[in-house]
């Protein structure tokens, strides 16, 4: 069922701390230092979830993941022309909190119940209920009012192959004209076929840079697609 579109929820912070043994941590990207509502032990958390729902869906939105830090930097690095902005499959939603803190009107989208809980808590965190909203998206049933968006962020959303055309339909249908959609992977052992299927409709314009998501951990590559309607 859709939960309707709503800022930070205020009160979600305290309703994590009631459900989950929670933290905070800083992230800093450019010149902007997000809070950021964290799980104390995610290992016990994402053993709980295989408990309860099995290994074919795990909660990735509990990491954030090399390809978000890139994406996050990238937005940072921009000072105009992001608009309106969407984030997909946004858990901890570190890329549109830090479009938020450059004073943009976002909206982060997950279809997990908890990731959305983090989601409006890390906005509550920050400050930014007036300017981001936070509410639950199906992918294959947009609601008929989301709109339009100048920009569509999503980092490490491609790990579903039977969901990309989905997908390329959605940004069809999201993306504003002149819009553009950004979306981070790391390098994988495989090919990620998505950009293929997507070709009939967008072009795509790719960089690759080299990051580390946390200390003692070696480099990975991450690529960043610029997606834009042919």
């Amino acid at each position: 069922m859709m939960i309707p579109a709503r800022a930070g929820d205020p009160g979600a912070w305290q309703r994590l701390q009631e459900r989950f043994d929670v933290k905070t941590d800083v992230a800093r990207l450019g010149q902007h230092a997000l809070v950021l509502p964290e799980l104390a032990n995610p290992i016990r958390y994402i053993e709980q979830w295989m408990a309860r729902c099995g290994a074919d869906e795990l909660p990735y939105w509990t990491k954030i993941w090399p390809g978000s830090i890139v994406l996050a930097s990238f937005i940072s690095s921009r000072k105009a022309g992001l608009g309106r902005v969407l984030e997909l499959g946004a858990g901890l939603g570190v890329p549109g909190l830090v479009a938020a803190a450059q004073g943009r009107s976002v909206v982060l989208t997950d279809l997990e119940p908890d990731a959305l809980e983090f989601a409006r808590a890390a906005v509550e965190l920050n400050e930014m209920d007036d300017r981001v909203q936070v509410m639950a998206l199906n992918w294959s049933a947009p609601p008929p009012d989301l709109g339009t968006f100048d920009t569509v962020l999503g980092s490490e959303i491609l790990y579903h192959p039977p969901l990309y055309p989905t997908l390329v339909d959605l940004l069809d249908r999201i993306l504003a004209p002149e819009g553009t959609a950004y979306i981070t992977h790391e390098e994988r052992p495989f090919g990620i076929r998505f950009f293929e299927e997507a070709d009939a409709k967008f072009i795509t314009r790719t960089t690759s840079s080299r990051v580390r998501s946390g200390a003692g951990e070696a480099p990975v590559k991450v690529f960043l697609h610029a997606l834009t309607r042919r």
